[in-house]
């Protein structure tokens, strides 16, 4: 099975595996593929051995968000791919989606929005991966008091666990406190009132 590993310029030099049920990806280069489903993902990451697989969590159903992170876990239990890089690129950051990714065993989460994946821009976010994106990282700067309250299939509202799930989270508080180190200094964070 090819490894990723580094060459003396800090480059990963390995075959590249992307999962995009978005289907929007272009990827041209020949070290390069792009796979619509995780079914597909989990059949090319066993027969193609890639050296990193890259997994977009695009802006879709929480239940196909469900099933991205049931084939992260897959391919880290699967004794063909366990060893293989996982990167999660995220479309936004949320708790529950890089906890589960971190009880699957991703290697690293990477947030990339709406940015389009082509081959130069997937090897670069790849090439760019340092300790700050592995996945305990991420999840010591999101505040543990996020919560989501589902609204239907595709939308969730962000809540305030420490203000007793009763205040919605958004704009920049959101952006700029909750999903920050500066969550450390929040008040709610802090003093938090906590359903009993």
């Amino acid at each position: 099975m090819e490894q990723a590993s580094k060459s003396g310029s800090g480059k990963y030099n390995a075959r590249y595996l992307l999962c995009d049920c978005s289907g929007q990806s272009e990827l041209e280069a020949a070290d390069t593929e792009v796979v619509c489903s995780p079914v597909q993902c989990l059949h090319r990451a066993v027969d193609g051995t890639p050296g990193i697989i890259a997994i977009r969590f695009g802006e879709s159903l929480i239940r196909e968000r469900e099933a991205l992170v049931e084939l992260c876990g897959v391919l880290k239990r699967n004794s063909h791919t366990r060893e293989i890089m996982v990167v999660a690129l995220l479309y936004s950051k949320h708790r529950i989606v890089v906890e589960s990714l971190k009880r699957a065993g991703v290697d690293y989460v990477k947030l990339i929005g709406n940015t389009a994946v082509t081959s130069i821009c997937l090897r670069e976010i790849i090439d760019a991966l340092g300790s700050g994106d592995r996945i305990e990282r991420e999840l010591e700067r999101l505040c543990p008091y996020l919560h989501y309250s589902p609204v239907d299939a595709h939308r969730e509202l962000t809540v305030c666990g420490g203000y007793l799930d009763r205040m919605v989270l958004g704009g920049s508080w959101l952006h700029e406190v909750c999903e920050t180190e500066d969550h450390l200094r929040c008040e709610y964070f802090l003093n938090p009132r906590i359903k009993k």
